[in-house]
């Protein structure tokens, strides 16, 4: 969707360098790989119009750099003094950014605040908050929103077909193909199961760091058991789920070896080369039904669950004690703000973080498969939680890197016929709510 700026947008953008001001020592901003055209174009634009309307000239030039938002943080802890000035990351990530004596600063612009406050729904606004020697500050600045939906093959499945897994799974049987792939089974890309929710209730007994607290995680209830249940025999049952091989998704869709992938926006121009613009189909994730087979305790046969998804706000961050801090708020501001997240969504198909974007942005109510990206994760967001893992460090450790998510795909592979009783799984659940507490595997 990328459009032509023409020569105004090139002036633009040479404008800083012929002015010189700040070149040598410019704002360093990181964006996703994707952004880095649209928003290096956006600042450059942002320069020209400071200078325009200021009696002095922008000080500084702007350099935006394409970079992986996963491992931003990471990369920015290695070295805080090379790190950027402003950079993007995923809210899960404020704890570690915050550790100790914190490496970003907190928002203090009162005219930013509000925007922030005005702007984005309260999920989002509990996430982008974090305490330094017990004083709550606000850290992060929303601009884009993202959940997990379903990329399938259209030309094999209907919309009724994707509606339950149990719909995709048949037509998989019935073609000898595979009815999904993963493109990952680490506890972000596998979640789907895990967070599915009764779609009577929308109830779980699920719990991960409610209340910020290490004690309130639970694992262990019989409905997450039941479900556990249901996903063995989808990955291990013929034509079912599978999960990453050798060959990779990409390569699994295009020859039509698996039907269906659950994936996020980043994944979507992978999958549009895969299927190409007449066979790719985008959904919500799928419900599923538990059977006699896989009701345990007091889960009953028949009910219907709705696969899960986090939720998330990418957000902006600020270095601490950078030498350009009285600039950088105006930026955030200005990158966040409803204008650029609109544009942002028809130049990048990047979800907006707006409350109100799927009413107030006609684009996203296009006849286009952009807007049904960003259609279908906005319904997930009914569907799915905020990653709970920015209040402490520790939590979005112990979630994703000591072990529970390889407990949970084995659970589901029944990875050496270790998982083909109840209480095997039951128990392997004990441990996996242990690593989400405590980071070990053994009882202390």
């Amino acid at each position: 969707m990328k459009k032509n700026f023409g020569l105004a947008s090139l002036f633009l953008v040479a404008l800083p360098m012929l002015t010189g001001c700040g070149k040598s020592n410019p704002i360093l901003i990181w964006v996703g790989t994707e952004s880095q055209e649209f928003y290096q174009t956006k600042l450059d634009e942002y320069v020209a119009n400071y200078n325009a309307t200021n009696d002095k000239k922008f000080p500084y030039a702007i350099e935006v750099k394409g970079v992986d938002t996963g491992s931003a943080a990471a990369t920015f802890l290695d070295d805080t003094e090379a790190g950027a000035d402003i950079f993007t990351v995923a809210h899960d990530n404020l704890g570690k950014l915050i550790a100790g004596s914190s490496g970003i600063s907190p928002i203090t612009d009162t005219s930013l605040l509000a925007q922030i406050a005005a702007d984005n729904p309260d999920t989002f606004q509990n996430v982008i908050k974090g305490k330094v020697s017990g004083t709550e500050y606000t850290f992060g600045v929303p601009y884009i929103a993202q959940s997990l939906i379903l990329y399938y093959n259209k030309a094999y499945l209907n919309a009724t077909d994707v509606e339950t897994w149990e719909g995709i799974w048949a037509k998989a049987v019935t073609h000898q193909k595979q009815a999904l792939s993963l493109t990952g089974t680490d506890g972000f890309n596998n979640s789907f199961l895990l967070l599915a929710r009764n779609v009577a209730d929308d109830s779980t007994s699920l719990q991960l760091y409610e209340d910020a607290s290490f004690d309130n995680c639970f694992a262990t209830g019989d409905d997450t058991v039941s479900k556990l249940k249901w996903g063995q025999r989808f990955f291990t049952g013929a034509y079912g789920a599978r999960v990453p091989s050798s060959s990779g998704w990409e390569v699994e869709l295009k020859d039509e070896l698996s039907l269906s992938v659950i994936g996020g926006a980043w994944h979507y121009n992978a999958a549009l080369s895969s299927l190409g613009a007449d066979n790719l189909g985008i959904a919500i994730l799928p419900r599923f039904t538990i059977t006699e087979a896989d009701a345990y305790g007091t889960s009953v046969a028949g009910t219907v669950y709705q696969s899960g998804s986090f939720t998330d706000t990418k957000m902006l961050v600020m270095k601490k004690g950078s030498t350009k801090a009285d600039y950088l708020q105006g930026i955030l501001k200005f990158m966040s703000s409803k204008e650029i997240q609109e544009q942002s969504f028809e130049e990048c198909a990047n979800l907006p973080a707006y409350k109100n974007a799927l009413e107030e942005f006609e684009a996203m109510s296009a006849d286009t498969m952009e807007a049904q990206l960003a259609r279908c994760q906005t319904e997930m967001f009914s569907h799915g939680i905020p990653q709970p893992f920015g209040a402490n460090s520790k939590f979005n450790v112990y979630y994703y890197s000591k072990g529970a998510p390889e407990l949970i795909a084995a659970i589901l592979q029944n990875t050496g016929n270790a998982y083909s009783t109840d209480q095997a799984i039951l128990d392997e659940l004990v441990v996996i709510e242990r690593v989400w507490k405590t980071g070990n595997k053994e009882a202390a």
